[in-house]
């Protein structure tokens, strides 16, 4: 898969127009709900194993900040592997561009055992700490790298203290833990859900980042919602087209219906924070390229496709 190189960043950047973003408000009916833009969406190399950076974060700040996108939540791998001296740099443009991090997104492994638990243990503290540097208030991760269905009590038991020790730690620093209900995972399905959520119910910091399932239709999404909704406080946005799994522009998928779904949430109340995750043209085809600024073009888009579905 090719895609644009630093070489090209200033061309990409150049070639989106500066969209004023819409100022913060409730996310009652008829008002506009704040989007923050994943990072994950804009590194080519998010699936890789290496997941090797096309482009540093630092200089992605500046084309999303001209596509009006204020508000992030930043990939782990963006941050993970800087200096102590790299995040002050990311944090003086940050502050420079008038941006903040809102939430950053982890997956930390927490079944593993010896020096492999240590490595992993290492890599997540480092992002929780820089996490806090940058004023995150949202910690969001994968609990754990093992579906529920797998978990074996050894398994589970260690997975359990170490999110009860990680809640903790981002809580010293004041952000909430969020736990994204994913495949793979501890929450990969409801009733696994509202078992770990149950297991954990006394810790005080923790909440669900809610992402529909592609093995879901959108009343079932719609149910699985209203069963923890008490418990959301991260949205995550994105849309496929369930026969290849492509990632598509939220009005134009079929894995669920948001014209549906966002009103739903909004109704219930909801007073979280809403990210979109991927959108359209985030892994071209084979012999494509990777083009930064139709990305960022297609998550301009989606904001303005959530902000007239919430308003309805």
């Amino acid at each position: 898969m090719g895609f644009a190189g630093h070489a090209t960043l200033s061309t990409a950047w150049r070639n989106i127009k500066l969209i004023e973003p819409h100022a913060p408000e409730s996310v009652k009916k008829g008002a506009n709900v704040e989007l923050l833009l994943n990072t994950i969406m804009l590194e080519p190399n998010r699936w890789t194993a290496d997941k090797k950076l096309s482009w540093p974060l630092i200089d992605l700040l500046k084309p999303v900040q001209l596509a009006g996108f204020r508000q992030l939540e930043i990939w782990q791998y963006h941050i993970s592997n800087l200096t102590d001296e790299q995040v002050e740099a990311v944090q003086a443009r940050m502050q420079a561009l008038e941006m903040q991090v809102v939430a950053v997104g982890a997956y930390p492994q927490f079944h593993h055992q010896d020096s492999a638990a240590e490595t992993f243990a290492a890599e997540l503290q480092r992002t929780v700490e820089v996490s806090a540097t940058l004023g995150a208030n949202v910690f969001k991760i994968f609990p754990g790298r093992v579906a529920s269905a797998d978990a074996e009590d050894t398994v589970r038991e260690l997975t359990l203290q170490r999110l009860r020790r990680l809640a903790s730690d981002v809580g010293e620093h004041g952000m909430i833990l969020t736990l994204e209900t994913h495949g793979g995972t501890l929450c990969d399905n409801r009733a696994a859900t509202d078992r770990l959520l149950e297991d954990l119910a006394d810790v005080e910091n923790l909440a669900i980042c809610f992402q529909p399932y592609v093995e879901d239709d959108t009343q079932a999404t719609i149910d699985f919602y209203d069963s923890i909704a008490h418990r959301v406080h991260h949205l995550h946005l994105q849309n496929r087209l369930s026969a290849k799994r492509q990632t598509v522009c939220l009005a134009d998928g079929d894995w669920v219906d948001y014209r549906r779904l966002l009103p739903h949430v909004r109704d219930s109340g909801f007073d979280g924070i809403v990210c979109l995750e991927f959108t359209a043209g985030i892994t071209p085809a084979e012999g494509e390229t990777f083009a930064l600024e139709d990305v960022i073009g297609h998550a301009v888009t989606d904001r303005g496709f959530v902000h007239q579905v919430w308003a309805i």
